[in-house]
């Protein structure tokens, strides 16, 4: 992680002419008809005053700018935080109704309620890597974005964890013994009892015994108990877990070969509302870090640090979500091994949308506007204009180039899968795994070319980013690589 030194001052080419101005007024003087040492004292006076105001004239601009710019993000941030609990909150309502009445109608309105949800949050992945960055505060609700996230959208999970999986499957945890069809479970050296399904439980057993893997909370957590677990590897489909998975009667079924006692699937249906409320409670909380005129929140504790490490975080941000954390992490791991595991929304098959609005979600602070979900358009300043304002048009430009081009790529695989039905985890298939599932080698480097394209206008993005950064004065950004560069 980058430390979170000062930038240093950022000069515009507006303060270099008006400097340069105050220099040849100075040097004409001394070319003049000779004056009294009185008049050459009370002049030189006159124009170091001069000089002395038009530089905190621009010191003034230049911290203008800078709070402008943290304000518009901030704006940014709050509104799309608050859009993300909306739809959580529509999602909640879903599934209470599923739940409550288990049909394919209420599962498909579930599922899409949980497609529209995840959009807004998308878009906020960008606000995430601020870990390093932001000051300690024991009265701070939240310590950092990034402490927050694992619990709202860590993945992948070992879905054997939760519910029932396949035979096939191979995951870290290998008992038959889950959450949902055992009163307790043995995780390592832990016994963690289960009868009682509670958001409260349910924070508690996040990454137990110390696996990342071992994910019960969060947007993933309900993507698996709606969809269930993909079986189709790299071919068309996406999970089908049957809405009888929740009938509470003779009618409950828990996958082939396992018990069918209602109470799993009651059970199945507490687990599915205790993860919707929790992730309601964790969206609230960060609602409140961005409110405006706030205190001991993350948002005053950014403006804090308007003339410290705040701009560099917002490049940083900007550069290790581009990097670090979708070209790497969630794309090219994926991509080199063929892993749909890896896929980010393995489940659901919506991985598509998700890497769009990760793009979407810097470009977002780039231009520095939000379109909410009801069409509103939130910010009015970004990185792109600060730049200018910085005199460094030239990295401006170059910057929305490459946005330009990340964002064709990625309206490539969302046009893709959505209207074509060629999802991600087809277009990360490797030729050899294609040529089995009857697809030619040629047709299937074409597919894998669509992610390897946004990859590299990913990578080419983040260079950009650092040199923008460069251009006023942030040195060594060292952005976020991830594993994989």
């Amino acid at each position: 992680m980058a430390s979170a030194t000062q930038i240093r001052p950022i000069k515009s080419k507006l303060t270099t002419a008006l400097l340069a101005t105050t220099f040849s007024v100075l040097a004409l003087s001394g070319c003049s008809q000779e004056k009294s040492t009185a008049e050459k004292g009370s002049e030189t006076s006159a124009e170091v005053a001069k000089s002395e105001s038009t530089n905190n004239a621009a010191e003034t601009a230049d911290q203008e700018a800078v709070t402008k710019l943290l304000t518009s993000y901030s704006n940014i941030a709050q509104a799309a935080y608050e859009d993300s609990l909306s739809e959580a909150k529509r999602l909640q309502a879903a599934i209470d109704a599923y739940v409550a009445n288990p049909t394919t109608a209420s599962l498909d309105a579930a599922k899409a309620a949980y497609k529209l949800a995840r959009q807004p949050y998308s878009q906020t992945e960008v606000f995430r890597f601020d870990e390093g960055f932001v000051s300690a505060n024991d009265a701070r609700k939240i310590e950092s974005v990034d402490g927050w996230e694992g619990q709202v959208n860590a993945w992948p999970l070992d879905e054997a964890l939760i519910d029932y999986v396949s035979e096939s499957y191979a995951g870290e945890y290998d008992s038959k013994d889950n959450i949902i069809n055992a009163d307790s479970i043995t995780v390592g050296s832990i016994q963690q009892d289960t009868k009682v399904i509670t958001p409260e439980l349910l924070a508690e057993m996040n990454e137990i015994g110390g696996s990342e893997a071992n994910v019960t909370t969060g947007y993933h957590a309900i993507e698996f108990l709606l969809w269930g677990q993909d079986t189709n590897g790299v071919g068309e489909g996406a999970g089908n877990r049957p809405f009888t998975d929740y009938k509470t009667d003779s009618n409950c079924t828990s996958g082939e070969g396992n018990s069918s006692d209602p109470a799993i699937c009651t059970k199945r249906g507490e687990y599915l509302k205790a993860a919707a409320q929790l992730l309601v409670n964790d969206l609230s909380d960060m609602v409140e870090q961005w409110q405006p005129d706030s205190e001991n929140t993350l948002r005053s504790d950014l403006m804090a640090r308007s003339g410290d490490n705040a701009i560099r975080q917002i490049f940083y941000q900007m550069g290790s979500l581009a990097l670090g954390e979708l070209a790497s992490e969630r794309m090219q791991v994926a991509f080199v091994t063929g892993s749909t595991e890896d896929e980010h929304e393995c489940f659901s098959d919506l991985t598509h949308l998700s890497y769009a609005e990760n793009a979407h979600g810097i470009s977002n602070v780039f231009r520095g506007q939000y379109k909410t979900v009801s069409g509103q358009t939130v910010g009015d300043y970004g990185i792109k204009q600060f730049l200018i304002d910085a005199g460094q048009q030239e990295a401006a430009d170059q910057l929305e180039a490459e946005f330009e081009k990340v964002a064709a790529s990625f309206d490539m695989i969302v046009q893709k899968g959505e209207e074509e039905g060629i999802k991600v985890d087809q277009m990360i298939a490797t030729v050899g795994q294609a040529e089995q599932l009857g697809i030619s080698a040629e047709e299937q480097n074409e597919r894998r070319a669509w992610i390897e394209s946004a990859i590299n206008d990913l990578k080419t993005l983040t260079d950009s980013i650092e040199i923008a950064a460069k251009s006023i004065g942030i040195d060594n950004l060292d952005a976020d690589t991830g594993s994989q560069f």
